[in-house]
């Protein structure tokens, strides 16, 4: 494992040498293609840099899922405070594609070409390799999709082909991914082999099927405001395929203890100043619930010996006022080097069943998949299964089958504590919990729903800029995607 990382920051330093942040025209050029480099580096390499855009802290572009966290109140900054004040209105996308996308793009050209495709076998499977870069792709433009709405999709990744992409309707992308994950899924030949490179599931093939109908099932649930028949037919179809069963099966990204491949919030609690704390909305919401995972998801404060929230959203001066050791900080778990970064789990899952049995898409029993998620939540954290029932049966968190959406909403939002891009996404869909904008809010803006695209692209890519707006709505934090109704 420490070899294929070390490579990587080799192949990564020479790959990015002629690059630069200037929209698709860069993200469109003809990467080195070094196919004497085995597609197992490559793919190690694609999933490293796809985290570090969606999950990491080194720039200010590659912060989504801590956008996401300090949306949603899990986190809030103890300094600089615009993001949890929605001061920056656009957000740019770009990296993701030239590095990440390009790369898995680079994995499946290398395995379908006739010339390459053999020596590409040597990582594995070539039906296997394409499959699992497919799977990855789609939960790329997943989440960027669900950040900006409308986005470039079917004109990118082709090289020096196409520098202004059209931007597809988010309603086309979701349609075209549900029907991307589903093929990846059958591509997949379990009894061909594993692959090699692969820093999520160790190549292990059964893994990256389930992976795949739970995606699937995330978006087909997706649908639910918007295109109730299409989403209930997905959602029958992913359960009746094979989703995640146990808490052994989640999607999660492996990081190493080697320096720059560690868990991103190593680097920001131990590296570097810090400049981010527990908010008060979730310390209080946790022990309002008496919730036992408060000692997993905080540390107390140093100072006070007890849980305390830093106050979210308010301005630089008010924060900068409070000391870190007064407020409550991630718990050590969370900030060690190799902390995993988790793309799906099966609390998520049983969440998203839940509701599916709650609107009657399937047979199921949602109260039963409802206190599952919950106690699959526990598992996952660590937590001891005799505080289950005592947490179950407060009236606050009993399922309510007249009010699904409050239930699962406010469980779930506690449930995908350090997943903020799905925990935003989820809020949303579903409207729970029911947050308060931050109360220093930039020009009295609400919490957002979407960002605003890259400046580039009005530069580089006006007229394809100028039609999504047209059909999307202002290019602002207030319109919603697709999907938000």
């Amino acid at each position: 494992m420490k070899n294929i990382y070390t490579f990587i920051l080799s192949f990564a330093l020479v790959a990015l040498l002629p690059a630069c942040d200037d929209g698709f025209e860069e993200m469109n050029q003809d990467p080195n293609n070094p196919t004497s480099v085995p597609t197992s580096y490559m793919l190690a390499g694609a999933q490293t840099n796809l985290m570090e855009e969606l999950f990491g802290l080194y720039n200010e572009s590659a912060k989504w899922n801590l956008t996401g966290m300090r949306y949603m109140q899990y986190w809030t900054s103890t300094l600089y405070t615009d993001v949890d004040r929605y001061v920056t209105i656009e957000g740019d996308f770009t990296p993701v594609y030239y590095k990440g996308l390009r790369d898995l793009q680079q994995v499946i050209n290398l395995n379908t070409d006739p010339e390459t495709a053999a020596q590409a076998a040597f990582s594995g499977p070539n039906q296997n390799q394409i499959a699992v870069s497919r799977i990855l792709k789609a939960y790329a433009f997943h989440n960027l999709t669900d950040i900006w709405g409308d986005i470039p999709y079917s004109q990118t990744l082709l090289g020096s082909e196409n520098v202004t992409p059209l931007y597809d309707s988010q309603e086309q992308i979701y349609e075209e991914l549900l029907q991307e994950l589903d093929e990846a899924h059958a591509q997949i030949e379990e009894g061909a082999g594993d692959i090699e490179g692969d820093l999520i599931y160790g190549g292990d093939m059964t893994q990256w099927k389930l992976f795949a109908q739970s995606l699937r099932l995330r978006l087909g649930m997706r649908l639910t405001e918007v295109k109730p028949e299409l989403g209930q037919a997905v959602v029958t179809d992913a359960l009746q395929k094979g989703v995640f069963t146990s808490n052994e099966q989640n999607a999660t990204f492996t990081y190493n203890e080697q320096v720059p491949f560690v868990n991103p919030w190593y680097a920001e609690f131990h590296l570097e100043t810090i400049t981010l704390a527990v908010s008060n909305t979730m310390i209080d919401k946790l022990i309002e619930l008496e919730d036992p995972r408060l000692p997993y998801f905080a540390n107390e404060a140093e100072d006070l010996g007890e849980y305390i929230g830093m106050p979210y959203g308010v301005n630089a001066a008010t924060a900068g006022s409070i000391k870190n050791e007064e407020v409550s900080l991630p718990a050590d778990a969370i900030t060690t080097p190799t902390y995993p970064a988790m793309l799906q789990t099966y609390s998520e899952v049983l969440f998203l069943r839940a509701e599916a049995a709650a609107r009657a898409w399937t047979g199921e029993d949602a109260e039963q998949l409802y206190e599952q998620a919950i106690a699959a939540s526990f598992e996952q954290w660590g937590v001891n299964d005799a505080d289950l029932a005592a947490y179950l049966a407060q009236e606050d968190v009993a399922f309510d089958a007249s009010n699904y959406k409050a239930s699962i909403g406010n469980q779930k939002w506690l449930a995908l504590y350090m997943q903020g891009m799905e925990a935003w996404s989820e809020w949303r869909r579903l409207d729970y919990p029911a947050l308060l904008p931050a109360p220093d809010a930039a020009a009295g803006r609400d919490i957002p729903r979407r960002r605003g695209y890259p400046l580039t692209e009005i530069s580089l890519n006006k007229k394809n800029y100028d039609e999504a707006i047209a059909r999307q709505g202002p290019d602002l934090m207030s319109t919603r995607v697709w999907w938000d109704k």
